[in-house]
């Protein structure tokens, strides 16, 4: 089968959504199938990593000297989208004889031109959303935003959601969800070398966004009375503040690829660390956000210590299935008790292996999607 992906966020094996889009298409083309992807020079010149070279490329400009000012709305966009499919992307379709298309709700751009395009050839569109637009500030850009967020999901058949609770806040599209967790990757190290650690050691890894640093704060001011250290694998120079701050926390600047931090954890870290703030107003968009690292971290078999909201996606898995290792809130008294759970309570270690083996194991969550992209139930 022939795919086109169309988006900015190109599918490199670096992190979070990118990463994501990496592992399905590479195992995509494994299998025989063709993946083209579809992006502006832009989003190509400023890639972290080089594609797979499995992978067709294909870059429409930003920029011509015909072309108006861009807008996310109205006649601007419209000549705009009109210029790249009868120029670029129809050509594509025809040549490469494409099958279905594959969108990301992201942005203000080409997700609204995703839309654009199935609209045009009728062909089937299956959209990842990961990032729910109407829990982020967008500022000037929000209604735009919402309004493409609309039009990429009313274009497509089926929308492969982080979690449950885009249900609650898409209802009118909610017959189109199908949840599908971020497929995390499988290391080379043996994951039984996590048991012989005794150093307590903390670790976090991944993206350290501004409104967990007060979380991250707060949890790191229990280090002394908890006897353990903390090392943040991170990018965000507030986090490297905190590692001056105390003296048990490390910060170390994210690594190059995922698995260069997994083979940190692994080596260094017999805990792993989720830490939001203890109320959902403080960062809206952990309503309906589920963590990729938190996954990861399972299929690594690393326990992982939960603190989040009741009432945030997070909050509303671990109790709904009765994750051992969680806390609503930074009670020094809560966190102890988990700390020693993890290595006084075996439930722990059987929680975290039916998890990485049933639930978040990548093969299961690859025919996941292969099931739903290639129509096979």
């Amino acid at each position: 089968m022939n795919f086109l992906f169309i988006s900015e966020t190109i599918p490199v094996d670096t992190h979070a959504s990118s990463v994501v889009f990496h592992r399905h298409f590479k195992t995509l083309v494994e299998k025989g199938h063709k993946v083209h992807i579809l992006t502006d020079k832009n989003s190509y010149k400023n890639r972290k990593k080089e594609l797979l070279s499995q992978f067709t490329i294909h870059i429409i400009p930003n920029r011509k000297w015909y072309y108006l000012p861009f807008k996310p709305f109205g006649l601007l966009q419209k000549l705009r989208f009109f210029d790249y499919y009868h120029l670029y992307a129809k050509k594509i379709i025809q040549e490469e004889k494409i099958d279905k298309l594959i969108g990301y709700v992201h942005g203000n751009f080409l997700t609204a031109f995703t839309a654009y395009v199935q609209n045009k050839t009728n062909l089937p569109l299956i959209s990842f959303f990961h990032d729910d637009t109407k829990e982020l500030n967008f500022g000037n850009d929000t209604k735009s935003i919402n309004d493409n967020t609309e039009k990429i999901l009313k274009a497509s058949y089926k929308v492969l959601i982080a979690s449950a609770a885009f249900i609650e806040n898409w209802p009118k599209h909610a017959h189109k969800f199908v949840l599908l967790y971020p497929i995390p990757t499988i290391n080379k190290i043996r994951v039984d070398i996590v048991s012989k650690h005794v150093n307590k050691h903390i670790g976090y890894s991944g993206t350290v966004y501004t409104e967990i640093i007060p979380a991250l704060d707060n949890f790191s001011s229990f280090l002394n009375e908890l006897d353990f250290k903390f090392t943040i694998i991170g990018n965000n120079k507030q986090a490297r503040y905190l590692a001056e701050k105390y003296k048990k926390l490390t910060y170390l600047p994210l690594f190059d690829t995922a698995e260069e931090a997994n083979d940190f954890l692994l080596n260094n870290c017999n805990i792993c660390l989720i830490a939001y703030p203890e109320k959902v107003k403080d960062m809206p968009w952990i309503k309906t956000c589920f963590p990729s690292k938190f996954i990861q971290y399972c299929v690594l078999g690393i326990p992982t210590i939960i603190i989040a909201p009741e009432d945030s996606a997070l909050g509303k898995w671990c109790l709904a299935n009765n994750w051992l290792l969680y806390s609503a809130t930074y009670n020094i008294e809560n966190i102890k008790t988990l700390l020693n759970l993890v290595s006084m309570n075996k439930g722990v270690t059987d929680q975290v292996q039916y998890f990485k083996e049933n639930i978040f194991e990548p093969k299961i969550i690859q025919n996941q999607f292969e099931d739903l992209i290639l129509d096979r139930k």
